[in-house]
């Protein structure tokens, strides 16, 4: 009998630290699924192989179906997302590089006069006393105008 006791003493101790050995998880460990609610269920992401399920429930319990991936268009998609990226990283290569040195400066010394420039300067010159005598004029009519009425009124 004694052996009896310390065999079941034994056996009940191997048993404790067996099942506190499953109940401790590792701390750090992610978990495989990760769920979110839609409107008859949920769909479940799996965390280790990226596919998508939609769990809904039914009759017997719960049953969850893989959702179908256009993965031909996805890859599409992908591959013009790369192209852009490489576009773009080639136009900000571009903007980096650096600019070409700047120019001399232009040649700002008047040109010579000639009998054109001389006729065009002319030209403006009658041009706006022709403008200016046309604005006196504009001015003595309505200020005769405004002297007529404040003698009529």
């Amino acid at each position: 009998m004694p052996n009896t006791r310390l065999a079941i003493a034994v056996l009940l101790g191997c048993a404790a630290t067996s099942a506190l050995a499953q109940d401790s998880a590792p701390p750090n460990v992610a978990p495989r699924y990760s769920f979110n609610r839609v409107d008859d269920g949920f769909l479940r992401l799996d965390n280790s192989s990226g596919q998508i399920s939609f769990c809904s429930p039914h009759t017997v319990g719960w049953a969850c179906q893989a959702v179908p991936e256009d993965r031909a268009a996805l890859e599409k998609e992908i591959a013009r997302l790369a192209d852009e990226v490489t576009s773009l990283k080639t136009e900000i290569a571009g903007l980096r590089a650096p600019l070409p040195p700047p120019r001399p400066p232009a040649d700002l010394t008047p040109a010579p006069k000639s009998d054109e420039a001389k006729q065009l300067r002319e030209d403006i010159d009658r041009a706006r006393a022709a403008i200016e005598n046309a604005w006196r004029r504009l001015v003595d009519m309505i200020m005769n105008f405004q002297k007529d009425m404040m003698r009529k009124g």
